[in-house]
């Protein structure tokens, strides 16, 4: 004798869920074989790729841009560090 009968309601769930399960199967597979069981480590995999991406495209499109502004930067520096040097010898008395 069986501890449980089941009921003709539940025969049916169970075939339904079957069936659902039977659709997924195929890509469940192909991401358990990946070791990838979980859809967040899922997402989470493929926004890395996403934003790998986006790094990829944002660094073609900037490329070398702003570059003619740098012997003005350059200079400035120079200047900001001569005066530096001007102070510190004042403050020092070298």
């Amino acid at each position: 004798m069986l501890p449980h009968t089941t009921t003709f309601i539940e025969l049916q769930m169970m075939c339904a869920a079957k069936a659902v399960r039977g659709e997924k199967a195929a890509v469940g597979r192909v991401l358990s074989m990946l070791g990838i069981d979980d859809p967040w480590i899922l997402s989470v995999y493929l926004l890395c790729i996403f934003s790998a991406l986006l790094c990829v495209i944002y660094g073609v499109i900037n490329w070398n841009r702003g570059g003619e502004q740098e012997p003005l930067e350059i200079k400035e520096e120079a200047d900001w560090e001569a005066g530096e040097e001007e102070m510190q010898e004042k403050e020092l008395g070298l």
